[in-house]
């Protein structure tokens, strides 16, 4: 999980949107997500990621043990909230 937190950081540093590939609780996933990341959370014992999911058009918290796989996009977001990354 080290790793999937410093590219998010980059990532966040950068203004870079990420893609994502992401584990629902129910075990199903919808393959890459790209998401613009905003800032890390610590809830009931979980660490997460608030980030703007582009294709849904909102803010979603991902658990980050559920993220499985995480890439740094070419495509620079401006930021829609204050970045706390």
């Amino acid at each position: 999980m080290y790793q999937i937190i410093e590219i998010i950081k980059q990532a966040a540093r950068s203004r870079n949107v990420l893609k994502i590939v992401y584990r629902e609780k129910d075990g199903t996933s919808e393959g890459w997500r790209y998401v613009e990341p905003y800032s890390f959370s610590h809830d009931q014992g979980e660490d997460g990621l608030f980030a703007w999911d582009v294709a849904k058009s909102g803010i979603r918290r991902f658990s980050l043990d559920r993220i499985n796989d995480v890439q740094i996009t070419d495509e620079v977001y401006r930021p829609r909230y204050e970045i706390e990354i």
